[in-house]
């Protein structure tokens, strides 16, 4: 008797995050998930003020953002753009295992050539946790998954901007999280296409640290200045280590079970 195509392969884990039992298939040796889902998730929904519609997550790996964003933080719909097939597949089976199937809707698909995915316009907010490092910095790693998900050999930031235009309506959000560093390159990106940053928050992973991440939410042809929110704390004194803010985002018994690291994520990158 075959395996069940819900159970992990030999290759694979299956872990679970948040408070509403979210559960994702991922490589074992692959790029895993971090802290950075829950975090940006929770500022997607919180920050979204348009009227109700559809989500858009562009590469959306194994599918985290997304099953937040439905699970735990309420949305009713979102379309999950992945550019790998084998992670498309293991997204694809984990809407199963999620219970998501008629709520998160997996995409094969190339943010840069979105038009032919998806109409333009069509989205209330698009959601996204895009490859931090730029293509020449660093060693590229020889394994392609994670090459693609951490690096920008597949796409830049300027791609994931003009992508974010093209799928919202007027009025529609973009959110985003990049590292601290790149803040000034990000807000200049999304201006240029007249996605006006209107909230900004930046991570840090001590009261006393530098900043490490940040947050920022846009909205497509309407600016109506830029709020800077309070600086968002990741450790503390709550179960896990974590502050009480994040502690609140999490399951405490894997908050227990694997303590964060120093930039605040959750796994291995």
């Amino acid at each position: 008797m075959s395996e069940s195509p819900l159970q992990p392969a030999p290759d694979e884990t299956l872990d679970s995050i948040g408070t509403s039992g979210v559960r994702v298939l991922q490589r074992r040796s692959g790029y895993r998930f971090t802290l950075d889902a829950v975090l940006l998730a929770h500022f997607a929904a919180t920050e979204h003020t348009g009227p109700p519609g559809t989500f858009l997550e562009l590469g959306a790996g194994s599918g985290v953002v997304s099953f937040l964003l439905v699970k735990q933080f309420g949305i009713s719909a979102v379309d999950a753009l992945e550019l790998q097939p084998s992670v498309h597949a293991r997204l694809s089976r984990a809407a199963a295992l999620n219970a998501c199937e008629t709520s998160v809707r997996p995409l094969l698909g190339d943010l840069r050539h979105l038009r032919d995915h998806v109409t333009g316009g069509a989205y209330a907010h698009v959601v996204s946790n895009p490859p931090f490092r730029v293509a020449d910095a660093g060693v590229r790693s020889p394994d392609d998954e994670r090459a693609i998900s951490k690096s920008e050999v597949a796409c830049d930031a300027r791609d994931v901007v003009a992508a974010a235009r093209h799928a919202l309506s007027p009025g529609g959000g973009v959110s985003l999280v990049y590292p601290a560093a790149r803040a000034a390159e990000v807000l200049g990106l999304l201006t240029q296409a007249k996605l006006h940053p209107h909230v900004l928050r930046f991570i840090h992973a001590r009261a006393e640290a530098p900043a490490t991440r940040f947050l920022v939410h846009a909205l497509r042809d309407k600016d109506r200045g830029l709020s800077v929110r309070p600086p968002l704390i990741v450790h503390g004194d709550a179960p896990g280590g974590y502050s009480a803010e994040v502690a609140a985002l999490m399951d405490p018994p894997l908050a227990e079970r694997r303590p964060p690291s120093e930039d605040g994520s959750t796994d291995a990158e």
